[in-house]
């Protein structure tokens, strides 16, 4: 762990007043090693802030900086505009195409997998605050998003599978017992991207997406769940962020909490339409 000189600390300060609701005074930047924040290859640093509130008591504050492309820097500050379930952040740069620092709490409190038991306290978090996001942005599409129907196969990364398929299928024993599975795979492929045709079409499901909602994104913020990475953001029907997390059963919750935040969704059409994502979807 060394001292540092951050030029841009204001940026800082800025964070720590979003955080705390006060001003408070910078005495010491440190930066200890590389922590566990999930990154995508993102380059991240760690900074622990000493500093004083307006009563002299001194503090110690866990920061983070990441290197975020502009599509991702948009998106967090749009959620953070609707006071969506996104990190404290602060963008100092909108602008360049080139990837700029953002500035966010350090999310240490990983959610634990729970295996998204419908009654898990977890799990009712998670679902209020991706439905909040949801919500807020449903058939509003910023300008500058791009749209999963451009390509979904880039946008979804639905390529990774056939890349990884056909380079197992390398191995001369890997192809002997599982090639012929491979015209299965893909017409499960064309039928999941008739599906995804079908409910862009549909068009009232449409909103932002984070397309990539794993266990390691999602991060706790005073006890409740929010959401980072952005990376691939994009456009589309919201029930493309389901498979990643939710089970069929525990997308009711899910549904529930989109219907408080006054887009309901009758159960039998939210199943129906959840359960052929989901059985559709090549795995």
């Amino acid at each position: 762990m060394h001292h540092v000189a951050i030029e841009n600390q204001p940026a800082f300060e800025e964070l720590l007043y979003q955080i705390h609701d006060e001003h408070r005074f910078i005495r010491d930047i440190q930066e200890p090693p590389h922590g566990s924040q999930g990154a995508s290859g993102s380059q991240v640093r760690y900074f622990n802030v000493t500093n004083i509130d307006p009563q002299g008591e001194v503090h110690q504050d866990h920061l983070v900086t990441k290197s975020a492309s502009r599509l991702e820097r948009r998106v967090l500050h749009l959620l953070s505009s609707q006071g969506c379930a996104v990190p404290p952040v602060v963008i100092p740069n909108m602008t360049g195409d080139e990837r700029a620092l953002v500035y966010m709490p350090y999310l240490e409190a990983r959610p634990p997998l729970d295996l998204g038991h419908p009654e898990s306290p977890l799990t009712h978090s998670i679902a209020e605050g991706l439905a909040g996001i949801h919500a807020a942005n449903r058939n509003q599409p910023p300008a500058w998003l791009p749209h999963t129907s451009e390509d979904f196969l880039g946008r979804l990364w639905l390529h990774a599978w056939r890349e990884q398929w056909h380079s197992n299928l390398e191995d001369p024993e890997f192809a002997t017992e599982f090639g012929a599975h491979t015209s299965r795979l893909e017409a499960a492929m064309e039928r999941f991207i008739r599906t995804l045709e079908a409910l862009t079409a549909e068009g009232t499901t449409l909103t932002v997406l984070n397309v990539d909602l794993i266990p390691d994104h999602i991060r706790l913020w005073r006890g409740q769940a929010c959401f980072i990475d952005w990376e691939q953001s994009s456009y589309g029907s919201l029930y493309l962020d389901l498979p990643n997390y939710f089970t069929v059963e525990t997308a009711l919750v899910y549904r529930d909490a989109l219907a408080r935040h006054n887009y309901p969704i009758p159960e039998v059409e939210f199943l129906s339409t959840i359960t052929k994502v989901m059985m559709s979807k090549p795995r």
